[in-house]
């Protein structure tokens, strides 16, 4: 089959963000009323996961403490998940917490993977291949948010693989498809925005 007809006509959602990104908010919409009720309002949500990126760095640079990086990694990606619900479900939606959520992200994204790259001197390159594509794919989304549930490789999808490589202690497996699933999600944002603005 012809790779245009192919990207065209199977675009392939991303599952994770798309599917479950719903039910998950519903799932927690008891937690975010009771937080917002009591003050807890997104952006604090979205600080506290950039306080504790340190202290995963750390564990995992100086202490080589792999299951308290994952732990902390994993409440982080929780808080990530938990400032936007808290937002959707409240009604607390502000383009300020949108830039300053998507600009944690990168923090987030780029620090967890320096710290990996330290940590693991044999994979600073897979590193830096995997975060590039991930930026990559994320700034996509940035520019036209259209795409933004396009393709299998979103920041949601990258994050489980990524959770699941620590855990098995599977890096550089990890690392492999989380590029890959990057790179296949570049090109099929890319193909829907050509679609979309070619003249």
């Amino acid at each position: 089959m012809h790779i245009k007809n192919f990207i065209g006509k199977n675009v392939i959602p991303c599952v994770i963000a798309e599917k479950f990104g719903k039910r998950f908010r519903e799932f927690i919409a008891p937690l975010t009323v009771f937080l917002y009720k009591h003050g807890i309002k997104p952006n604090f949500i979205t600080t506290l996961g950039l306080i504790l990126l340190p202290i995963a760095s750390y564990s995992i640079i100086a202490l080589h403490n792999r299951w308290l990086f994952l732990a902390i990694f994993m409440t982080i990606s929780f808080l990530d998940a938990l400032d936007g619900a808290i937002a959707k479900n409240c009604g607390h939606v502000t383009k300020f917490g949108g830039f300053y959520d998507s600009f944690v992200d990168r923090v987030v994204e780029g620090t967890i993977y320096l710290s990996l790259a330290i940590a693991y001197e044999e994979l600073y390159i897979l590193c830096f291949i995997a975060l590039l594509s991930s930026y990559l794919t994320s700034y996509i989304a940035s520019w036209e948010r259209s795409v933004k549930y396009t393709g299998i490789g979103s920041r949601a999808e990258r994050m489980v693989v990524l959770i699941i490589a620590i855990a098995l202690n599977q890096l550089f497996y990890g690392l492999i498809i989380i590029t890959i699933l990057s790179i296949i999600t570049i090109f099929e944002r890319s193909w829907q925005i050509y679609k979309k603005f070619r003249l």
